[in-house]
């Protein structure tokens, strides 16, 4: 998520939908007083300066934290930073402030929510919900297979943690009341081109660039951009077609 005062700008940070890398691409246009929370480790990692702002409240949440992590390289002090940032806004916005519905972020910042224009973007929710699947059993030695992850996300159960219960739906992000208020939504599918139509309607002077800040997680079985079908059986269709309705119909996205 950003909030910027400089181009009157509020990122919503929908999950596996390009936003940590369109965050670090656009903390290069951000001014002091901006608002960072998503993506701040890979933004360090590209050699990109946090504002003045996010670092002033890191500092102030967590002193003897950042003042360790200093001298620790810049992976370490990115992920002081972080959970800093991460913790100085819980209590406004939830338990993932990076990923924060959109009625807690208008009722976090009514000023701004107001006057500021919302950019969003939406994804497939059948592709998003593979490349989540691969992004959550990453790092497991005995992962769920795809069919018990989505039967469990349908059921919810967690299982042990794997499933994100709290925070997999993106509706809730881009919607207040079943209404989206994001101005500008741009389409994963079509990244590239919409993010810069859409940039450059909101005045943003964007050259463009775009890091992979999160890619590479998939396998190479997922087949690229329509891959997804392939870890479908009808059963599980069905299942994330119920789960992602409210998206699936408002974007016009098919199986």
């Amino acid at each position: 998520m950003i909030l910027s005062h400089r181009h009157r700008l509020i990122v919503l940070h929908c999950r596996k939908a390009a936003g940590s890398s369109i965050c670090v691409s656009l903390a290069r246009l951000l001014g002091p007083a901006d608002l960072q929370i998503s993506a701040i480790v890979e933004t360090l990692g590209e050699g990109i300066p946090l504002t003045r702002r996010v670092l002033r409240e890191a500092w102030r949440h967590n002193p003897v934290s950042l003042t360790l992590a200093a001298g620790l390289g810049t992976r370490m002090a990115g992920r002081a930073v972080a959970r800093a940032i991460d913790h100085a806004y819980r209590p406004l916005l939830g338990r993932k402030p990076p990923h924060a519905p959109a009625a807690r972020l208008a009722a976090a910042f009514p000023r701004a929510w107001c006057d500021y224009r919302k950019l969003a973007v939406v994804r497939n929710p059948w592709d998003k919900t593979v490349s989540d699947y691969f992004w959550r059993i990453q790092r497991l030695r005995r992962p769920p297979s795809f069919a018990a992850y989505v039967q469990a996300l349908a059921a919810g159960q967690d299982l042990g943690g794997v499933v994100p219960l709290a925070f997999h739906d993106n509706w809730p992000m881009l919607t207040i009341n079943d209404e989206v208020v994001a101005d500008r939504v741009v389409r994963f599918e079509t990244l590239q081109a919409d993010l810069a139509a859409a940039l450059q309607g909101l005045g943003v002077d964007w050259d463009g660039w775009l890091p992979r800040s999160k890619g590479g997680h998939r396998s190479a079985a997922a087949g690229g951009a329509c891959g997804y079908r392939s870890h479908y059986t009808p059963e599980l269709e069905r299942l994330v077609g119920r789960l992602y309705r409210s998206e699936i119909e408002h974007f016009n996205y098919q199986f």
